[in-house]
């Protein structure tokens, strides 16, 4: 009988042991960022771009970037992936030339004094514009990835996606937060 109400109350007291265990754990700085840049690659797969931007089928597809070492190791698992047909190849683009050549930009949060004057050096009618944090839609950016009830989601800003020449789809814009005015 001890045994029994052991294991009854035993059980359950494991549980949330090993629950207040894991939460620090998932809370600490860049262990969301592995499931930031699983999203990022699946929102690129399921995304088309405009036919005359690739010089031939097998170009690379330019995932460029602007984030923290800790994201930037783990946009690192990206590389050589493909897209569409196309090779990911990571590029911290430095000056104007190099962001001529980007087919998505995903801005970090820690990177938000800089939103407007990247944005300003892309063609966000051929890029695919990402970032974590929402007033980045005020700028023109395209995908938010936000923490809602303590699950990774994400918010597409549907006025500039109408503006730009990408093609999200059905089964994309079926799981996102659609924003049809921006904050």
């Amino acid at each position: 009988m001890v045994k029994k109400k052991l294991r009854y109350y035993c059980l359950p007291l494991f549980c949330l042991l090993l629950i207040l265990a894991i939460r620090p754990a998932l809370s600490a700085p860049g262990a969301i960022n592995p499931l930031k840049v699983a999203y990022i690659y699946n929102i690129v797969k399921f995304t088309t771009w405009p036919a005359d931007i690739w010089a031939n089928p097998t170009e690379a597809f330019q995932l460029c970037f602007y984030a923290q070492e800790n994201m930037e190791g783990a946009l690192r698992s990206l590389q050589n992936k493909k897209v569409n047909g196309h090779p990911i190849v990571l590029v911290r683009p430095e000056d104007k030339p190099d962001f001529e050549h980007c087919h998505a930009l995903y801005l970090d949060t820690d990177e938000r004094h800089l939103y407007r004057y990247l944005l300003s050096l892309i063609d966000a009618k051929t890029v695919l514009i990402i970032s974590d944090e929402s007033p980045f839609f005020a700028y023109g950016g395209h995908i938010n990835l936000v923490e809602k009830a303590q699950r990774l989601r994400f918010e597409v800003n549907m006025q500039q996606l109408s503006r730009s020449q990408l093609k999200f789809s059905s089964k994309l814009l079926k799981l996102a937060i659609l924003i049809d005015n921006p904050r």
